[in-house]
């Protein structure tokens, strides 16, 4: 269950965001009923929960009437006064100030510019800005925020500027009309040439020319709106470089193919000067002279 509540909150704050241009970090428009109920619940700070409720970054702000409203209803308010002081504060610029309601109705208007999410408990008030073009509403229960769902009147106002802003414009009207005018006066300067060389061809008894036909499938599309999407071809490619293995070699393979490009490199000089082999003669001719003298001496 709380899992769908979280979707159903981001929901209802993305369409705050597209539909009438809530930026974050959001504004948050509180009045004394809102910050006094939040106190007496101990719901915690106001910056974090707000936060916490739309998913970004918020600001709790109060008004100077906000604030003078609290302090005129004595000692049993006054902690409520004292936290709305520190609040974020927005000068409303009324004298002598007004009961908290119509201050905060005056700051939304009709169309809500300043794209505040207004957090108040009076019902009548919510009522009120349930009307307006983007009034965000956020009420406290016993033991959490709550983020009111877009009104109907806020839905239907959206999807009639979605729709106006699908309409072509006076200018894009313009230029779709000169566009149509040059390609139908292009249509009947080619029907014309096409009709002059149709007659000559017909005097001759041949049949119709092939200019017509391709005249005739390239008017299928006047307006040169593409009609499907156009994909680019892929192309076999060929392994990369940089991820392949290079080829292991032996160390008898790798002598091997030494000797045979020292061989190949030095040509015929190299066969030249390839030391020749020498042929030793048997030493048992020279020892057996050795050995009579030894044996005479004896």
């Amino acid at each position: 269950m709380r899992v769908k509540k979280q979707k159903q909150l981001r929901r209802h704050v993305s369409f705050y965001k597209t539909c009438f241009g809530f930026r974050e970090p959001f504004k948050v428009l509180c009045d004394g009923t809102f910050v006094h109920h939040n106190l007496q619940q101990r719901l915690g700070g106001l910056q974090d929960s707000l936060s916490a409720l739309l998913g970004a970054p918020a600001k709790p702000l109060v008004t100077r009437c906000v604030v003078a409203e609290l302090k005129k209803l004595g000692e049993a308010y006054s902690g409520s006064a004292l936290a709305a002081r520190r609040l974020d504060l927005i000068r409303c610029e009324h004298e002598p100030f007004l009961p908290a309601a119509e201050c905060v109705a005056t700051l939304v208007g009709s169309h809500n510019e300043e794209h505040y999410f207004v957090a108040t408990q009076d019902l009548d008030l919510r009522k009120k800005l349930r009307k307006v073009y983007g009034g965000a509403l956020i009420y406290a229960n016993n033991t959490s925020l709550v983020l009111e769902p877009p009104s109907d009147t806020q839905k239907q106002y959206a999807k009639m500027g979605e729709l106006e802003r699908n309409r072509l414009s006076e200018r894009e009207k313009h230029l779709l009309k000169l566009r149509q005018e040059k390609l139908s006066k292009k249509e009947g300067d080619a029907k014309g040439e096409n009709g002059e060389k149709g007659n000559d061809v017909a005097a001759d008894g041949s049949s119709e020319p092939s200019e017509r036909k391709k005249n005739a499938k390239g008017n299928r599309n006047p307006l040169g709106v593409a009609d499907r999407p156009v994909f680019k071809r892929k192309r076999v490619k060929g392994p990369n470089p940089l991820s392949c293995k290079k080829k292991k070699t032996n160390k008898g393979e790798q002598k091997n193919s030494d000797q045979k490009t020292a061989a190949t490199a030095g040509g015929v000089e190299a066969q030249e000067k390839k030391k020749k082999r020498k042929r030793r003669k048997n030493s048992t001719q020279s020892s057996e002279p050795a050995k009579i003298d030894n044996l005479a001496a004896s």
